[in-house]
């Protein structure tokens, strides 16, 4: 079997949609503010000591809180839960900068006063590795070590891949 190589932007985002990866929300504090954001560029670089490396987009809320706090966390959206649409709309298509995405939404908070979603499957609170730290010019590469994780027991993480599967069968 041959592959059709192409070259253009768009048919090239349709062969990595083949990459697998998870459906995540990133969240942070800077001073007394709260935010958060749809990841799906997360990857564990080392186990000892424990960190992780998110990829995220400049212009965004969550990146300058990130660069201001120099703390994140993650929380790992469940496959099986039904708000998982909800939760990806809230965190995904609206701005931090136009909306308060917290507002009456269900979270708790860590230790340095991150949220984090109640019904993750896994939670990662992290502190950047300043040094680490690379500018891709659109996005900017953040590796956090791993500080605190907890797991609930049950429940199975969400792929990006299913979660357009599931927008594409609801548009049909």
């Amino acid at each position: 079997m041959t592959f059709n190589y192409v070259t253009e932007p768009g048919p090239i985002n349709v062969a990595l949609f083949q990459v697998t990866h998870g459906l995540y929300i990133l969240t942070t504090k800077a001073g007394t503010r709260i935010n958060g954001q749809c990841l799906d560029a997360l990857m564990q670089v080392t186990n000892a000591p424990p960190r992780v490396v998110v990829g995220v987009g400049n212009k965004s809320l969550t990146h300058d809180m990130i660069c201001e706090s120099g703390q994140f966390c993650i929380s790992v959206l469940d496959r099986g839960n039904p708000a998982c649409g909800d939760i990806v709309r809230r965190f995904g298509f609206q701005s931090g900068r136009d909306v308060d995405k917290f507002a009456d939404f269900e979270h708790e908070l860590n230790e340095q006063g991150i949220p984090y979603l109640s019904d993750a499957v896994a939670v990662y609170s992290c502190t950047v590795v300043q040094e680490k730290t690379v500018d891709l010019g659109t996005h900017s590469l953040f590796v956090g070590s791993v500080d605190r994780a907890g797991t609930r027991g049950d429940g199975e993480p969400l792929t990006y891949n299913e979660y357009r599967n599931t927008l594409r069968k609801q548009r049909s």
